[in-house]
């Protein structure tokens, strides 16, 4: 990280304009005693005396490219822009982040975005900046200006590019302030392919002949922001054909597919999963995609559904597949609809893909006796700095066929079981691709607890 975002200076920062800060080739962004922290591109003499003259302190200035001193300037200066709210929110949407949370601290406010799963600061904004954001967003979004205590939640619609994106606006009550965290729907048309997935053979064995069978229940399980959704619409995508009828009950709705029946759950008339799901049988469905299994009658449901002739997919919460069982009985399930209904598990999580344009050499590694080039993260304007640009799915596909459902009577013995193991032949593709580093695959596995051999952790070799 060129700057710790957590000790800037504010009113250092802006103590020269944005013009000036161009013209200088520098920001200032932090004092210390009597000292002041400048990053800075091609600084001569004059620019020097100049800041000097501005501070009337020691300089300690440290030098960075043209490109990437602009592109901070622009992220550190936004605040000064009218329309600062519509720039953070293009911004947000040109890095494909799913939520930007503005954080009032003690002496200033911190803009964050969740970009590929992780947030990450990328502006910062005076106290009266966020005010005046605040108050605009919620003038927008109809809500009440004078009402500074209690949470509200608002939305309206962002135009760009010719295209609409729905807004979710959250305001909550902090110490110093209003935070706002607003969620981005991008509404796109779905169009992914079962190959986009990047599954190993073995896997897309396994997932056809899942969406194979006729009837029955299968479960996407693993964390809030796994893209467990993602691969429930790229398996109705692949199903989805004039013969059947699919209904999906969603909250909400956030990409629209051709040929698909899609229901958004509503609050206010008590239109929750279960409701839909009852409404939905009685519609002559082929298939249902029920958005999430959170509550008992949901549960019962559902598997009810899956083995009376439907095929039903959904997600759960749980860490493994072994878990889903449990899961599933503790929400009032009977054993014998679990063990009749389930004909899929697919249990998964995302990891950062290396940013393509700054990733660097690391060495080399040996595996299955040949040698392969390993990278590591850098950082660059393209990427935000972080190393990382895009995720990709790792994943343990279970096929709930005879022969595995015979094995289930150790289920509660045995936790080698239906476990997360074949994450790791996920993890081993995308390293000998280039598109993760050897840390972070070392780290995936310590951090899921995943079960493997010695010979699945690699240590990379600088090459001679």
């Amino acid at each position: 990280m060129l700057i710790d975002f957590e000790k800037i200076n504010i009113k250092i920062l802006r103590k020269i304009t944005k013009d000036d800060a161009k013209r200088l080739k520098a920001i200032p962004y932090r004092n210390e005693g009597e000292k002041i922290y400048i990053i800075a591109s091609n600084v001569n003499l004059n620019i020097k005396n100049e800041l000097k003259f501005i501070f009337d302190k020691e300089l300690e200035i440290k030098e960075i490219d043209e490109n990437t001193l602009f592109g901070m300037i622009e992220r550190l200066y936004v605040g000064l822009e009218d329309d600062v709210e519509e720039i953070i929110i293009r911004k947000s949407i040109e890095l494909n982040a799913s939520d930007i949370h503005f954080e009032p601290r003690e002496k200033f406010t911190v803009v964050r975005m969740r970009i590929d799963g992780k947030l990450v600061i990328t502006n910062i904004l005076t106290l009266e900046e966020h005010l005046k954001i605040i108050s605009k967003l919620k003038v927008k979004s109809n809500l009440d200006i004078t009402e500074k205590r209690r949470p509200q939640d608002g939305k309206l619609t962002f135009k760009e590019m010719d295209k609409n994106y729905d807004l979710r606006l959250s305001f909550t009550n902090t110490i110093f302030g209003e935070k706002l965290v607003v969620r981005i729907l991008y509404g796109q048309v779905f169009n992914y392919k079962l190959e986009s997935l990047r599954l190993t053979k073995n896997q897309m064995k396994k997932i056809k002949e899942i969406i194979k069978v006729s009837n029955g229940l299968v479960l996407v399980n693993g964390p809030t922001g796994s893209g467990k959704s993602t691969t429930l619409y790229t398996i109705l995508q692949e199903v989805n054909t004039e013969e059947v009828n699919i209904t999906t009950l969603e909250d909400p709705v956030e990409v629209v597919m051709q040929g698909i029946n899609q229901i958004a759950l509503n609050k206010t008339i008590d239109l929750n999963f279960a409701e839909a799901l009852r409404s939905t049988l009685r519609q002559d469905p082929d298939i249902i995609m029920v958005g999430e299994i959170r509550d008992d009658e949901t549960a019962v449901i559902s598997a009810t559904a899956a083995i009376t002739g439907h095929k039903v997919y959904s997600t759960i919460h749980t860490k493994t597949a072994r878990e889903v069982f449990f899961r599933l009985e503790d929400m009032g399930v009977k054993n014998y609809i679990i063990k009749d209904s389930l004909v899929g598990i697919i249990s998964q999580r995302l990891i950062r893909i290396l940013c393509d344009d700054c990733k660097v050499l690391e060495g080399e590694i040996e595996s299955e006796g040949k040698k392969i080039n390993v990278y590591k993260k850098r950082g660059c304007s393209r990427c935000n700095f972080t190393g990382y640009r895009g995720r990709a799915l790792v994943a343990a596909i279970h096929h709930m066929n005879k022969e595995n459902k015979r094995k289930l009577v150790n289920l509660n013995e045995d936790d080698r079981l239906l476990s997360n193991k074949e994450m790791v032949d996920n993890l081993k593709e995308l390293l000998k691709d280039g598109l993760i580093s050897c840390n972070d695959y070392n780290l995936f596995l310590e951090v899921e607890e995943i079960e493997f051999d010695n010979e699945d952790k690699y240590t990379p070799k600088h090459k001679t």
